[in-house]
């Protein structure tokens, strides 16, 4: 009987990790991601920045959100240590009050519009956060994500959007957003759309999953 249960155990560990299987976006020179994960009841963002190094990790929190929180710390790869490593452990359950049900309409941080959205803005609290590599958070009871600045080439002249797909479904959005006129402003935004986690029988049954199994990321 336990090895009965064990081996479906495995299958449904199996299913619901291929949940996590996500479709490349478009390369991006020195950055690796963002990479859409679940661990212990909170969804997992990580994006590696390869040509920039840090050289302490430090944990802060995501304003206004208790169970939130952000990682920096150097990255691993290949057996040695470069680059930086930046991981967003998001609970969505930190977006259910009335508190992020009626929020502004917001604009890049530069004030460009967002290139996905058809008025420009974005229904969202926007926090900026100087320590976490002057990331902005923008959240919501629809949509939680960030705007990290980087230094795109010079070649990216217009904004690149595409979905965060895992297993043929959508989870959010990414957007390159390519430098201003003076050659600033440019960056990275990444968001998810919580409705649709919320409405995926795959995702909610992994979240709770990942609770069980803490040490576990899908």
């Amino acid at each position: 009987m336990r090895l009965s249960c064990y081996l479906l155990l495995l299958v449904v560990v199996f299913n619901f990790s291929a949940c996590t299987s996500q479709d490349n976006g478009p390369l991006i020179p020195g950055v690796l991601g963002p990479d859409i994960n679940i661990q212990n009841g909170k969804i997992l963002i990580s994006v590696e920045l390869e040509n920039i190094d840090i050289p302490v990790g430090l944990t802060l929190p995501v304003p206004k959100l208790k169970n939130s929180n952000i990682t920096l710390g150097p990255a691993s790869s290949n057996g040695g240590f470069g680059g930086t490593l930046i991981q967003v452990n998001f609970a969505i359950e930190d977006v259910d009050s009335d508190e992020f049900r009626s929020v502004p309409p917001e604009l890049l941080p530069d004030g460009r519009p967002f290139p996905f959205m058809i008025d420009g803005t974005l229904p969202a609290i926007a926090l900026h956060v100087p320590k976490a590599k002057d990331m902005t958070f923008y959240m919501s009871n629809k949509l939680f994500g960030f705007f990290l600045p980087l230094k795109l080439p010079a070649e990216f002249q217009n904004d690149i959007n595409y979905r965060i797909r895992i297993n043929g479904k959508s989870y959010g959005v990414v957007a390159l957003i390519h430098p201003d006129e003076h050659g600033e402003g440019s960056g990275l935004v990444a968001l998810l759309t919580l409705d649709d986690i919320r409405n995926s029988e795959d995702a909610q049954k992994l979240l709770k999953l990942s609770k069980k199994y803490k040490n576990t990321v899908f």
